[in-house]
């Protein structure tokens, strides 16, 4: 219990220092570009002329509040968002728990704390950045708790928020479609076309609001066709330039290209591959139950979560966060289990956390990223939730019971 009262002691530290810090340099975070993005937005111009703005429209209007909070004191809005990044951390550990129909144990219970460490490198990259990551993970998290308790409209308009911020929560729409979710997937449905249809129409008018999403296509495309990723993009997609293409690691400090394709047919690839994989997760899933009712629900957004940044065209290190959720899955069923699984967990680790900067220095941290470190940690992690998926969740604490039992 002392140790991990200090763990818990030290994480708090932690996250605490790095709020402090990404406070007093503001103009070296992301928090500032959303800011001026959603000056532009305030101004009438152009958002889609900054080069920072890869955003969908609905992004916008975020960014718009954010630079309504930032004129009243950059530093304080700066820090809100910090402290809502943390809190959404815990928010997403006691979700988790809910979704598995469990009472949300303390924070230094090793079911949570465990997770928490093992991804804490990828919270530390996140905090530092002032990313929006953790927000969405908690929106993804609460929709399907409030589609399981039955409120689908305000699921709907969860995951909804989160897939208009960033496109790539929108294959949770898919996977409602899958589990025969209707009534969900028709309130968020009807969510996406308030937010990204109505609401900029109002706004913005029709042609201005046409011409936005016209824009930010162009721009997705362009990420999507880059022939050159820089190597802190830890997608599939840009691991396999590196690997198959010869301009794929012109700008990363290790090359070791086996072929010269063509990066259109590499993207060809990719898309294979992240179809045969959801088709691969829909086969390993039908042996769950249908719905959202069952508790073999929290396993399979598990593994989701954590396939979700490799199949995005764009992912930094920050955007691994949502592994927190596959090792909240694997880490109860891992203990007494064979040297397969410990291995793939501490290699995990060692990719993820084990690379960092302060650990190996700055060249050596590029170097390993260009041979895809984090892609790496990311697949390993995929693999070991989709191990545990497939096996028996067990049975929730009695107090659970009792506690769902009452009227």
């Amino acid at each position: 219990m002392k140790l991990r009262r200090a763990v818990t002691a030290l994480l708090v530290l932690w996250a605490a220092f790095e709020i402090v810090r990404s406070v007093g340099r503001p103009d070296a975070v992301i928090f500032t570009g959303y800011t001026q993005v959603g000056e532009v937005v305030l101004q009438g111009g152009d958002p889609y002329g900054l080069p920072i703005n890869t955003w969908p429209p609905f992004f916008l209007l975020i960014a718009a509040g954010l630079a309504v909070l930032a004129r009243i004191s950059l530093p304080g809005a700066l820090l809100l968002w910090q402290v809502g990044s943390v809190a959404a951390i815990w928010g997403s550990c006691r979700l988790l728990a809910r979704l598995a129909d469990e009472e949300p144990p303390p924070f230094m219970a090793a079911t949570l704390l465990v997770p928490v460490l093992m991804t804490a490198r990828l919270f530390q990259e996140h905090l530092q950045h002032t990313q929006i990551n953790l927000y969405l993970l908690l929106l993804v998290l609460l929709a399907f708790h409030l589609f399981r308790q039955r409120r689908d409209a305000w699921g709907g308009l969860a995951l909804a928020a989160a897939a208009s911020a960033k496109a790539t929560p929108i294959a949770f729409l898919l996977y409602l479609l899958y589990k025969r979710a209707w009534r969900a997937a028709a309130w968020t449905v009807g969510f996406l076309v308030v937010l990204n249809v109505a609401l900029p129409l109002a706004l913005f008018g029709p042609a201005r609001a046409a011409e936005r999403w016209r824009t930010w296509r162009a721009v997705a495309a362009a990420e999507t066709a880059d022939p050159t990723p820089h190597y802190m993009n830890q997608s599939l997609l840009a691991a396999l330039k590196r690997l198959l293409t010869t301009e794929g690691g012109a700008r990363d400090p290790a090359r070791y290209a086996i072929a010269a394709w063509p990066t259109s047919r590499v993207q060809v690839l990719f898309y294979g591959l992240a179809g045969l994989g959801a088709v691969g997760l829909a086969l390993a899933f039908r042996r769950h139950p249908p719905g959202l009712a069952d508790r073999t629900l929290v396993a399979e957004l598990a593994v989701c979560l954590a396939a979700l940044p490799l199949v995005s065209p764009l992912a930094w290190k920050a955007h691994y966060v949502t592994l927190l959720a596959a090792y909240w899955l694997v880490w109860p069923g891992l203990r007494g289990r064979g040297r397969l699984a410990w291995g793939a967990w501490w290699a995990s680790f060692a990719c993820l956390t084990l690379s960092a900067p302060a650990l190996v220095g700055e060249r050596v941290n590029d170097a390993l990223e260009s041979l895809n470190v984090i892609t790496v940690g990311g697949l390993l992690v995929v693999g070991l939730a989709l191990w545990a998926a497939l096996r028996p969740l067990p049975p929730p604490p009695r107090a659970s019971f009792a506690t769902r039992s009452e009227p």
